[in-house]
């Protein structure tokens, strides 16, 4: 951004910031580090990219893929080559049009499409080139497209953006970042302006609530606040289970990790942490639904009081309890001993996960929409840093997830990621637990706030434009 638009950008600033407008204000805890889609690190800064950045495609509230800045777009024959023709008109904060330039430059500095050849049709189209077939490659788009030399021209916290929202201004304190103010672009929406303001720590932040200096926050914490609504909402990019560590003796044997799975009454184990998840592909349209994913059998009875395991768990409040329940039920049941080993979450993935050095394992994996699984169970995955950490090995979920990954016809990926769950179900590396409940506390005074499919902690803004302001002061 060059210096007469920056001075034009303050003024306008100045001139929006005087306006009456009526305000969400929302508490994060921490600093502000980079806006960039490429660059973002923090929950709090990709939530405020997925704000002011716009995609190729995004998913709507239902979850399903639709084009965003994408008019229209083709796929080779052969699934490598992906045209993709930009909307017309579509416009940068600065009037700038968006174009071609724009998508190969956000391609290079995107991590995940630096192997993907990128080449220019035309001012609005762009032929994306892969090395090997990859359906779920249209759902890689969905991050935020980058002005081109944002990078190298552009203040990270103040870019030029695409999105819903704009930043209007940044107010600091010295070298420490106070508020991110954003200006929402749609006029027709209650709300205009979305402040996001920083605390040092999440005491400052529970102060700032009673206080009444903030509309909302997110917390993991349950807290009792008079003024403010909990509008939990389960993060399904996330799913919670007990992983099998299949190298070692002492969980070798499936029948008795099939005993360990049906003694636990998870419907009434994880009600207060999330919700249930259904299997490797948990709560998609790939989801079979005619598969069991709850294995509990109330009059299963089997004596493996000669049997002893570790349980690993990250030192976490409610992880610990979890597990001490499992433990319980499990020595009840069927009469194992459990050694409950807890572990700073900080060095789990050294100590443990890298290692791979645990039995049974408490632990949460992230995924994408896409029902492509290959990173978290083919057996090419195996060792470290692969996502494997089960040590799963089976030819038939390796050719379901090989074939799955290379189809473009839903149908016939159905079919194959049905096979691969089946086969997870029959093996058993794993007992999945649950989506975990994500607190998002709303001053009273915020109405509009509806049911809606939280994949991603972003997805709690989904339907802000029902969001309004029912009492002002």
């Amino acid at each position: 951004m060059n210096a007469l638009s920056q001075i034009i950008s303050y003024i306008v600033s100045f001139f929006l910031l005087a306006l009456p407008t009526i305000t969400f204000t929302e508490g994060v805890v921490g600093q502000p580090r980079s806006f960039f889609s490429h660059q973002t690190l923090t929950q709090s800064d990709k939530t405020i990219s997925h704000l002011i950045y716009r995609g190729l495609f995004k998913h709507d509230i239902f979850g399903t893929l639709v084009p965003d800045l994408a008019d229209n777009w083709s796929i080779s024959d052969d699934g490598l080559v992906y045209t993709i023709k930009l909307k017309e008109g579509q416009k940068w904060s600065n009037g700038d049009t968006i174009n071609s330039d724009d998508l190969i430059y956000t391609a290079f500095k995107t991590l995940p499409l630096q192997d993907v050849a990128t080449d220019k049709v035309d001012e609005r189209t762009v032929r994306y080139t892969l090395p090997n077939k990859f359906s779920p490659f249209l759902s890689l788009l969905t991050d935020g497209v980058t002005k081109a030399n944002a990078e190298e021209k552009e203040d990270k916290i103040i870019p030029v953006t695409s999105g819903k929202f704009r930043v209007l201004t940044v107010k600091r304190s010295g070298p420490i970042v106070k508020e991110v103010i954003l200006k929402n672009n749609d006029k027709k929406d209650n709300i205009q302006t979305l402040v996001f303001r920083y605390y040092g720590s999440n005491d400052e932040l529970g102060m700032a609530a009673r206080l009444g200096e903030i509309d909302g926050f997110l917390t993991q914490n349950n807290l009792e606040l008079e003024r403010f609504t909990n509008y939990r909402f389960p993060a399904q990019s996330v799913y919670y289970a007990l992983l099998f560590n299949l190298r070692k003796d002492a969980v070798g044997d499936l029948d008795f990790r099939k005993a360990l799975a049906k003694v636990l009454p998870l419907d009434t184990m994880i009600g207060t942490y999330g919700i249930a998840a259904q299997g490797p592909i948990s709560r998609s349209p790939f989801t079979d639904a005619q598969l069991k994913f709850d294995y509990y059998d109330k009059d299963y009875v089997f004596d493996y009081s000669t049997k002893t395991v570790t349980l690993t768990v990250p030192d976490i409040k409610s992880h610990l309890e979890l597990a001490s329940r499992i433990a319980d039920v499990w020595k009840d049941a069927l009469g194992v001993t459990v050694n409950v080993i807890k572990v700073d979450p900080s060095k789990i993935d050294k100590n443990v996960i890298e290692p791979r050095d645990f039995e049974i394992l408490f632990y949460g994996q992230e995924v994408g929409h896409d029902p492509d699984r290959y990173v978290n169970w083919h057996s090419t995955q195996i060792d470290a840093p692969g996502l494997n950490i089960t040590g799963f090995k089976q030819v038939r979920a390796d050719r379901a997830l090989e074939e799955g990954r290379n189809e473009i016809d839903v149908n016939r990926r159905f079919t194959h990621y049905a096979e691969f769950q089946k086969s997870i179900i029959e093996n058993m590396p794993v007992i999945f637990l649950y989506h975990p409940f994500n607190n998002y506390y709303v001053s009273k005074n915020i109405g509009g706030l509806g049911e809606k499919y939280t994949f991603g902690l972003n997805d709690r803004f989904l339907d802000f434009s029902n969001w309004k302001r029912l009492e002002t002061n």
